[in-house]
């Protein structure tokens, strides 16, 4: 009896040894935190970056490395940790991703300066949780059909922002606002419901047709102008328009007035893509523009532009629920 408790003991202590044998070696550490390093001024930046949004930027897919074990040499054996873009929210896109990586200082620093831009001028639920910067970027899917990214381009994956080098000078002023926009829009895509709402507002009829077809009355909006009719479109309400610096600016704000009556009758705030003669050619192209207009003016100003429109005035009602209460970005 005694000699079978010492053999029961005998393998507890064995089967504790072989426990304490399989704990795994591997130590985690926190692979997107950023160390600053004072003498690199593109890393110390990076470093200011993200010390001060919490948010990393990295100019090379591999982030970082894990130890997992000693070989049977002693030598150190790690697993490296790389950014893959190819997953999603509920998905995995099946894509292979190739960067030619960008080494420029000069043009990592611009980069630098464009996030940060983006990251000043969004709120706190717009900024991804990193962004990955190349000089380029190619996709290759299972049917080998290739897609390039460069010169200027950039997209938002489920984590992070990918963007492509070579930046014009108008890009730098302009991409972080436009970023802002197509950040609003892929968030808001997430609210199938309110956005279900929108798309409901307007007949699905008015979409992709010429706005003198189904309002006989279009052109009477400006009768008693002498300016030419095909001048009467949306294409008015924007700044680049050839027609703003002909007309005086009372004349012109009058001209837009009736232009926003015109479409905001059908909850249109701007035309087709293409061609500002066609109203937008689905919801998707309505609701870039919803977004375009609602961040260019503060909630006073596009109620006083648009509140004699109720179509469009529900429309902003339902975004401004997204984007105010949801997204936390003031209007």
């Amino acid at each position: 009896m005694r000699n079978a408790i010492y053999l029961i003991l005998a393998f507890l202590i064995l089967g504790c040894e072989k426990e304490n044998g399989l704990t795994s070696q591997i130590e985690l550490e926190n692979l997107y935190e950023i160390k600053d390093e004072p003498s690199d001024p593109v890393k110390h930046r990076v470093y200011e970056i993200y010390d001060r949004y919490g948010v990393p930027v990295y100019f090379n897919d591999t982030i970082g490395k894990i130890f997992i074990k000693k070989d049977v040499t002693g030598k150190d054996v790690y697993r490296y940790e790389i950014l893959d873009l190819a997953w999603g929210f509920t998905s995995y896109n099946r894509l292979t991703y190739t960067y030619e990586y960008m080494t420029d200082q000069e043009e990592q620093l611009k980069a630098l300066g464009i996030i940060e831009d983006y990251l000043k001028l969004a709120s706190k639920p717009l900024w991804p949780f990193n962004f990955f910067v190349t000089k380029s970027a190619k996709t290759i899917d299972t049917q080998d059909q290739e897609n390039i990214y460069e010169k200027g381009n950039y997209t938002i994956n489920y984590r992070t922002v990918l963007m492509t080098g070579d930046w014009t000078d108008s890009q730098i002023h302009t991409l972080p606002e436009t970023m802002m926009k197509e950040m609003v829009k892929s968030k808001i895509m997430n609210y199938t419901d309110l956005l279900a709402a929108f798309n409901d507002v307007s007949d699905k009829v008015w979409y992709g047709s010429l706005w003198s077809e189904f309002d006989p009355h279009w052109y009477d909006y400006v009768d008693g102008t002498t300016w030419p009719k095909y001048y009467f479109s949306p294409s008015a309400l924007y700044d680049d328009w050839y027609g703003c610096e002909m007309m005086e600016p009372e004349e012109l704000a009058e001209f837009r007035a009736a232009v926003r009556a015109a479409i905001g009758q059908f909850g249109f705030v701007n035309g087709a893509k293409l061609t500002s003669v066609l109203s937008p050619s689905n919801t998707e192209e309505d609701l870039n523009g919803y977004i375009s207009e609602i961040l260019r003016h503060s909630k006073g100003e596009f109620e006083q532009l648009w509140g004699g429109c109720p179509l469009v005035m529900k429309k902003y009602e339902i975004l401004c629920k997204i984007i105010t209460d949801e997204l936390g970005v003031e209007l």
